[in-house]
């Protein structure tokens, strides 16, 4: 993540020395050295280390690598576990990293040295994780393909239940990071919309198309939130249609139920931060999980929500301009689980999208920052301010309607669109969690 505005300070460019990792076949020399340190103008608490790694991690074979970091200022020293606190890629080639300096500490005179070591898991930023049960949040980079990372969330259980994970969308100057990077190449932003439902008669189908070159990182569930996981945050299970315990498809469904008020809080505008909550067993589902991580998780705004259902997409689904059932959760597929009894799917089980986001079309709507004031997304300043006026009604999206076959497909297009009070519960309507890196 490199950022502009920086101001460098005392630098220092030290050899850090390190360990050797050990590939499927040799030993290589590795080595990291700290290129740069600078202090974010005009001078806060954040302090950008670009730093160089030579004989790191290959994900290709297996070899993975991790970084800790030692700050010194004013004669104390302070740990930067690079895979706990920053994300850092132990990859080969020159990386940024951005950590922030304690509170009450003042950074003026920061130097870096590093450490390269040996790890169990690809280091780096593309994911996300938080334990639910500790409040830990952890990084984790991409493994040699996104399948291979599919693989690794989708296929435990604990990423539905006791841990949430979140891929990164890097700011767009910083698409190359992305698995379609080649395919985004001949565009000018991450997409939104869709010119085939410019004259379409129904409100929720007019979103023309806009192209948003975002200057910040995000990060966005892989999965919507599962009844488990809001079950371990908020202590209780508000779902019409529970999850079952005996491993079928229904064991690990999204949530619903939920209404946006009580995901954030009552009497807030889209605009509004989330008030502060008091501990980790009290407030809404957001005041609990942001006490639990010291972090500012919320629900994505509208633009955000599409660029990662689109993933870099122009056309009329996610995947494509015609149907596919491989992809999207439909009315078929819930009523042929356990004779047409359950009106959800678990998540993970249909395809993913390009950057390995599941659900994002089909099984619950979710619900968005963003109330109905702004008709067209295009009119939008930009992907991370929400739609905030006078409407008292909520933007949901990403179609997932019971009702629905897929001969509805209007329903499941990328650009689709529907609303509903910020107090109401349904078991059509559930959410996703997003954060938006400052």
């Amino acid at each position: 993540m490199i950022f502009k505005g920086t101001n460098t300070m005392n630098v220092t460019k030290t050899l850090a020395a390190v360990a050797a990792l050990t590939t499927a076949t040799s030993a290589v020399a590795s080595s990291i050295t700290v290129d740069n340190v600078a202090q974010r103008w005009p001078w806060n608490n954040k302090i950008d280390i670009t730093y160089t790694v030579s004989g790191g991690q290959d994900v290709s074979l297996g070899v993975f690598a991790r970084i800790v970091f030692t700050a010194h200022i004013g004669g104390t020293d302070y740990t930067i576990d690079g895979v706990h606190d920053i994300g850092a890629s132990a990859s080969d080639g020159q990386h940024t990293v951005t950590w922030t300096v304690p509170t009450g500490i003042r950074a003026s005179g920061c130097t870096v040295t590093a450490q390269l070591l040996s790890a169990d898991n690809p280091s780096g930023d593309d994911y996300m994780v938080v334990d639910l049960d500790t409040g830990t949040v952890s990084y984790e980079g991409l493994l040699a393909t996104q399948d291979d990372s599919n693989a690794r969330y989708n296929g435990d259980a604990t990423y539905k239940t006791t841990k949430l994970v979140l891929r990164k969308v890097p700011a767009w100057a910083a698409r190359s990071q992305l698995p379609n990077a080649s395919t985004l190449s001949s565009l000018t932003g991450y997409p939104t919309g869709h010119s085939a439902y410019n004259s379409s008669s129904s409100a929720t189908l007019k979103n023309s198309p806009a192209y948003w070159q975002t200057t910040r990182d995000f990060y966005i569930g892989v999965f919507p939130v599962t009844q488990r996981q809001y079950t371990k945050i908020f202590g209780t299970n508000p779902s019409y249609y529970k999850s079952d315990i005996t491993g079928n498809l229904a064991a690990h469904r999204p949530v619903e139920t939920v209404s946006w008020n009580e995901l954030r809080t009552s009497g807030t505008a889209p605009s509004e931060a989330i008030p502060a909550g008091s501990s980790a067993s009290s407030g809404t589902f957001f005041q609990r999980l942001n006490f639990m991580t010291d972090m500012y998780f919320d629900l994505p705004t509208e633009i955000m929500a599409e660029i990662a259902q689109r993933a870099g997409s122009r056309t009329k689904f996610p995947w494509g301009d015609s149907a596919d059932t491989s992809f999207a959760v439909t009315k078929s597929d819930k009523d042929g689980l356990m004779g047409g009894s359950l009106k959800t799917v678990a998540v993970g089980s249909k395809k993913p999208n390009s950057w390995g986001l599941y659900d994002t079309t089909g099984d619950v709507f979710e619900v968005c920052l963003d109330d109905t004031s702004r008709s067209d997304l295009a009119s939008a300043p930009d992907p991370f301010t929400p739609a905030s006026d006078s409407a008292s009604s909520r933007i949901a999206r990403c179609g997932g309607e019971h009702t629905k076959y897929f001969s509805d497909n209007t329903t499941f297009c990328a650009s689709d669109r529907t609303s509903r009070s910020p107090s109401e519960k349904n078991s059509k309507y559930g959410f996703r969690v997003a954060f938006i890196v400052p």
